[in-house]
């Protein structure tokens, strides 16, 4: 806002220097900055006081998070769009006080020199536009329909039971088509920082209905849509944990009516209670419990219960019977939506270019883009006019993709396919129902063929798949495959409010924001003084004024080591004060605070809970580069949950792992954290072996493997090993190559011992190539040494400096290891 003000009030002293037009346009511009800059005043102001109502709302009710929002809390979920029409009017006036300005001041002079750059200037402007028009829209359905809203028929709603309830609005029009509705479980992830942050979002799970115009009764708005979904139980419940990753459900609206057409979402609560027990199989979409998951991505599957799939309503795929067989066709241009918005980047971006040439850019820049843009052409070209044919005949299928008809065609054996599924990938931003479908092949071979993509009904993928297994005799599975990008680890779920499986990646600490808003208010502060000093006369060094760049400030730590006094003063505090000032302390490698945690860790049991606080402690302590302290982060977790390090809790979570189900990938995990507190550790080491080799739930797999990481003896890491190359699923190979590589309770020397196998394994020619990729990450995280992808290299370095690095570990304190802090 200062430097907005600063930027009118110098455009102003200088009025005489430029004609009106120009200063009214930069006082316009100016008057942006100032607007955006008093909003975040008021929403820092507004915003404290909301936040503390927030905080005494959740201190209220810690166990029921369906209770946290106001809405929610009245048995009802208010429209997502309730807000948009305002927020669209205000983006679209700002948005053109910037265009406007060029487009009246620079376009005709443009025009009349005949200057290519105005195709720039219009496209520019065009955003503005589709702004106004978006603007214009909502507010006319804001008006038709009024403020909508969905009525629950219980609250919270829990995977495994109905879904059900009202949507209340006024609707004085009949739909003849009906209103369809869409309920999804949505994963979305925010990746990146500053200008390349990004938001992506996955459908888990997604079911639609259409309810007859003639079910629609009568409501307190003036019309109710009845709504009733039953959402498997194995689905994932609503989870605002991270903001960076949520789970959340979200029902969606639309009728085609005449004139503005109704469209609506909703954001609804679905989470374990009580009363209601997570499935083991919840935890098939979580591969651990930190990041180091080798950061790539891990194929995840929904629709697991796949069966006949009935054909929707409205299909873009063309089904046809010739030639000895039957063939479905995606024509091209089946999403003009899309193809649009393709074509007018291909233009802005080409218009770049071109002037890039004419104004004589610089080689290098001009390639750069120049490629770029072939990039964004060859996309258009695919999505505009690409299609597709799969043909099903005697004993092989014919596939057949190209642009404009030119394409080869593949014929493959029905006795060489392993597999035929629709795969779905993460899609920017947008509403959950805009997300892309492909239908992928395997091979027995290990290959991968797309057969058809841009398919935009997931209901359309599966059906189509169902048929093509159908007509080729192969076993019918229709579960749609979740593509997740590199390096986003799935999310596993916590049974109760207290247990909680969260990744290692740590929160900024707010003194970093202030940081970055002191440096950023120094340049507006040093802006400002050099734009008035510039209409002022000259003086030496007027540009002085701009402040230095401001230095991050640390991570907030205790003073000093634990003293006595500091240990008398915890004794008068509460258990849950105590856990956290001691395990902070201990985070900090304080040895007298680790020594005074061990003692009182147990003593805590039933007295602490998970709070913020107490969340991000526990997720630094994880994967500390102490091995003290990560036995302090399973002491917390063994309290937190109430589990005494003796032998009656083990009996406890042994009995309680044979005859739950639902619970046994949990009972596996803390079983190994009791073990490796020296709890009975032959027989649980005996019991995770067993589960972890012939269990045939892959998550009860993967969780056993998750707790032979605190048993911390080298045998181990030989079983381990076993998991890594030798188990058929996907998740429990990655953890159990992250354990060996630098999770866990496992010295550096321990590790060590582990690069022979991995070097032959990685010489192994039958080994996968993924599994060569993470063998080598694992390498490089034993060793630290950044060598290349390549056995030979590795193998040399073994053989000259093994013992030399052995050496080196040997001399390091036996906690010392690889980690964060």
């Amino acid at each position: 806002m200062v430097a907005g003000l600063a930027f009118i009030y110098a455009q102003i002293i200088s009025s005489g220097n430029f004609r009106t037009y120009d200063v009214v346009a930069a006082v316009l511009f100016g008057s942006v900055f100032v607007f955006i800059g008093g909003v975040l005043i008021y929403a820092a102001i507004s915003g404290y006081g909301r936040l503390k109502k927030q905080a005494a709302i959740e201190e209220s009710s810690p166990l029921s998070p369906w209770l946290w929002r106001t809405d929610w809390a009245m048995r009802r979920a208010e429209s997502l769009n309730k807000k948009s029409e305002v927020l669209y009017w205000v983006l679209a006036v700002l948005c053109n006080m910037i265009t406007l300005p060029f487009l009246f001041g620079m376009v005709p002079n443009f025009i009349r020199t005949g200057d290519p750059r105005v195709f720039l200037l219009l496209g520019f402007n065009l955003l503005g536009a589709i702004l106004i028009v978006k603007a214009a829209r909502t507010t006319m359905q804001h008006q038709r329909f009024g403020d909508t809203y969905f009525e629950f028929d219980s609250l919270p709603f829990t995977p495994g039971e109905r879904v059900g309830g009202r949507i209340h609005l006024k609707f004085d029009t009949r739909a003849e088509h009906g209103i369809d509705l869409r309920l999804s479980c949505v994963r979305k992830i925010a990746s990146g920082t500053g200008d390349s942050r990004s938001t992506s979002q996955v459908v888990l799970w997604q079911a639609d209905q259409n309810v007859p115009a003639g079910a629609v009764g009568p409501g307190p708005l003036g019309r109710a849509i009845p709504v009733g979904f039953s959402p498997p139980a194995d689905c994932l419940a609503t989870n605002h944990e991270n903001p960076d990753d949520l789970i959340l459900w979200l029902l969606h609206a639309q009728a085609d009516v005449p004139g503005v057409d109704y469209s609506d979402d909703f954001e609804i609560p679905v989470f374990q209670t009580a009363t209601s027990s997570t499935p083991a199989s919840e935890f098939g979409t979580g591969i651990g419990t930190g990041t180091d998951n080798f950061g790539f991505s891990t194929a995840q599957t929904s629709d697991a219960d796949s069966g006949a799939v009935a054909q929707p309503a409205q299909t873009k795929v063309v089904v046809s019977m010739g030639s000895g067989g039957t063939e479905f066709y995606f024509p091209a241009l089946r999403n003009p939506g899309r193809a649009l918005i393709l074509f007018l980047v291909t233009v802005v971006w080409s218009a770049a270019i071109y002037l890039m040439y004419q104004k004589h850019a610089p080689i290098l820049f001009f390639i750069l883009f120049g490629l770029s843009d072939l990039l964004i052409i060859t996309g258009f070209l695919h999505v505009t006019f690409g299609s597709s044919r799969i043909s099903v005949r005697s004993g092989e299928i014919l596939s057949r993709t190209g642009i404009l008809g030119i394409g080869s065609t593949r014929r493959i054996q029905v006795s060489d396919v392993a597999s035929i599924v629709p795969v779905v990938s993460m899609q920017q931003g947008g509403n959950s129902g805009t997300a892309r479908h492909a239908i992928r092949m395997r091979l027995k071979d290990g290959r991968r063929i797309t057969l058809a993509d841009e398919i935009d009904s997931r209901q359309e993928a599966r059906w189509v798949v169902s048929q093509i297994e159908t007509l080729a005799g192969l076993k019918l599975d229709t579960h749609v495959e979740v593509d997740l990008p590199l390096g986003v680890a799935a999310q596993p779920l916590r049974q109760a409010p207290t247990l909680v499986f969260g990744s290692s990646r740590q929160r900024r600490p707010a003194t970093a924001s202030a940081a970055v808003f002191a440096l950023l208010f120094a340049g507006m502060a040093g802006f400002m003084v050099w734009r008035m000093t510039s209409f002022a006369p000259r003086r030496n060094n007027s540009r002085a004024a701009a402040a230095a760049p401001v230095k991050p400030m640390a991570r907030r730590v205790l003073s000093a080591p634990l003293t006595a006094a500091d240990t008398e003063r915890l004794g008068a505090l509460p258990a849950q004060e105590q856990a956290e000032e001691l395990l902070e302390r201990a985070i900090g490698h304080d040895t007298r605070a680790l020594e005074r945690f061990d003692q009182q860790v147990e003593s805590w049991n039933g007295h602490i809970r998970m709070t913020d606080r107490m969340r991000q402690l526990e997720r630094r302590s994880e994967f500390s580069k102490d091995l003290r302290v990560r036995y302090a982060n399973v002491d917390i977790n063994l309290a937190l949950e109430g589990w005494q390090r003796n032998e009656q809790a083990a009996n406890v979570l042994i009995e309680r792992a044979r005859t739950d189900k639902r619970y046994r990938a949990w009972a596996v995990y803390y079983l190994g954290m009791l073990a490796g507190r020296g709890v009975d550790y032959d027989r649980i080491h005996g019991v995770l072996l067993n589960y972890a080799r012939y269990d045939q739930d892959a998550v009860v797999r993967q969780w056993a493997v998750e707790g032979m990481r605190f048993l911390g003896k080298d045998e181990v890491l030989n079983e381990l090993f076993t998991s890594f190359t030798e188990d058929p699923a996907t998740s429990v190979r990655d953890r159990a190559g992250c354990n060996i590589s630098d999770c866990g309770i496992f010295t550096r020397k321990q590790r060590m011992k582990m690069v022979p196998k991995l070097i032959d394994l990685a010489r192994n020619p039958r080994t996968t190539g993924q599994m060569r990729s993470w063998t080598f990450l694992a390498l490089q995280e034993i060793t630290d040494e950044n060598l290349p992808a390549d056995t030979l290299a590795w193998s040399r370095w073994y053989e000259e400096h093994a013992s030399e690095k052995m050496a080196a570990f040997e001399r390091l304190e036996w906690w010392q290891v690889r980690g964060d802090e």
